[in-house]
């Protein structure tokens, strides 16, 4: 897949679980970027929300930055980037009740809704994890 394909199966993604998760009354924009405009350079992916406006941005990192991160995760988990659009789409509902002190509770509840929605979804639907065909060391589907 070349990268305006996999930038297109992201939107695609992006629209259907907006839609499945009922944030249609959001607005969220989703950019592929590299890992220096990342605020936290250890991940896949992030969000900026603003609740009163009902919108956000979601960042996902460009593919060719992946090597530089994978020793920052498990066996390759996070390093999916259809969980990482579900797992950003629920901060938005998770927004309201966000509190720094308890942030570790918070994304373990998101991590663990994320990936079992999305294996639900690959299950009943046998679609594979959105990919970027290019070597990118350990990371068996990316």
């Amino acid at each position: 897949m070349d990268e305006a394909s996999f930038a297109q199966e992201l939107q695609n993604q992006l629209k259907f679980w907006q839609e499945a998760l009922f944030l249609r009354d959001w607005t969220v924009e989703l950019r592929i970027v590299r890992q220096w405009d990342m605020s936290d350079t250890g991940t896949l992916a992030q969000c900026e929300w603003y609740l009163q406006r009902r919108d956000a941005i979601i960042k996902v990192l460009h593919p060719d930055d992946l090597p530089g991160i994978q020793h920052r995760f498990l066996n390759g988990e996070e390093c999916d980037y259809d969980v990482s659009i579900v797992h950003e789409l629920l901060h938005l509902h998770f927004a309201p009740f966000h509190t720094t002190e308890d942030e570790t509770s918070h994304e373990q509840a998101i991590n663990a809704i994320s990936r079992g929605m999305v294996k639900v979804w690959r299950a009943e639907t046998s679609t594979p994890a959105t990919v970027l065909e290019k070597p990118h060391g350990k990371h068996g589907y990316l």
